[in-house]
């Protein structure tokens, strides 16, 4: 399968609620140096970049959650959408 920033960060939405219910934002591109994608989730003033190795992209665009990102965006949201964000 083949994989693009803009099929990924679908895919990405789709598994993950936290997106619409927090008003995150989403960014994805290629980074060939390190052979993976960068995810960069954005609220506010805060910005997490982290990065998905490309097999692991394919494995989400296949089904699969990605679970190094469900992590990342689990302590984003407890950091930047605690009590304070409107559910």
């Amino acid at each position: 399968m083949h994989v693009t920033a803009d099929i990924l960060a679908e895919r990405i939405k789709a598994f993950y609620p936290e997106f619409e219910r927090y008003n995150l934002s989403l960014a994805v591109r290629d980074d060939a140096a390190k052979n993976a994608w960068v995810v960069a989730i954005s609220r506010g003033g805060h910005r997490l970049d982290t990065y998905i190795e490309h097999k692991d992209a394919r494995n989400c665009l296949e089904g699969r959650e990605c679970v190094h990102l469900s992590t990342q965006i689990g302590q984003f949201v407890k950091n930047y959408c605690g009590d304070s964000c409107a559910t």
